[in-house]
């Protein structure tokens, strides 16, 4: 079982109507991923640009994320704006990043949300299915991107579906502002409480609010 997921967007232009999600828990490579992402965004010449193909991903911290939902959200933000040659970072891939920060700040969106040396699990984004060689292009199936994720990525592959249970909702408190939320204020907050411990009905809410955050990003950006 490949664990990836396969979105298709017939409606947008072919290099970003499908896109690839997969999720890796247990990644014990977090430091050397964020590296080889720096250098790969300068490196010179072909190697320059094979190296760019192989972290050509959205690399999301999912203890960052609420929800399936909330992922989405701001991928269809990304690829709206890439739709319209209208994207306010570099790539469609950074682009995700940005549109999950809730300011327009495009560093610390990256910060936030992209791999850190911290990070444990990685929601993988892969936008498009065409592969660009020194040898010429290829259609991309769900094993290639399995594979050029696995080559990447030192984890375990795990379903999408446990993306909730990673969850660090004092994080996304934090990031979304929402510890001054009414919304979110109106639940007693227990001091050192585990995510696990929090209200079902409270994690509902404070998912709707990112999600609707960042739905209206682009409106608001």
């Amino acid at each position: 079982m490949s664990f990836l997921e396969t979105y298709s967007y017939p409606h947008l232009s072919n290099d970003i109507s499908k896109v690839f999600i997969g999720l890796l828990v247990d990644v014990k490579n977090a430091s050397a991923i964020r590296s080889r992402i720096i250098a790969a965004s300068t490196a010179a010449g072909e190697a320059g640009d094979v190296e760019r193909e192989a972290v050509n991903f959205a690399f999301i911290d999912a203890r960052t994320l609420a929800s399936r939902e909330h992922l989405l959200a701001a991928l269809y933000v990304a690829l709206v704006a890439a739709s319209h040659s209208e994207l306010t970072t570099k790539t469609v891939h950074s682009e995700i990043l940005w549109a999950l920060n809730y300011s327009n700040n495009i560093t610390e969106s990256i910060k936030r949300f992209g791999v850190s040396d911290a990070t444990t699990s990685l929601v993988v984004v892969r936008v498009g299915d065409r592969q660009t060689l020194l040898t010429g292009s290829k259609t991309l199936t769900e094993d290639d991107v399995r594979n050029m994720a696995s080559s990447v990525v030192e984890g375990q592959w795990t379903s999408l579906d446990q993306l909730t249970g990673l969850t660090d909702w004092p994080l996304i408190r934090k990031y979304y502002k929402l510890n001054s939320d009414p919304a979110v204020t109106r639940f007693p907050k227990e001091k050192g409480a585990s995510s696990d411990a929090l209200p079902a009905k409270l994690k509902s809410i404070m998912n709707e609010i990112v999600v609707s955050a960042v739905a209206m990003k682009s409106v608001l950006a």
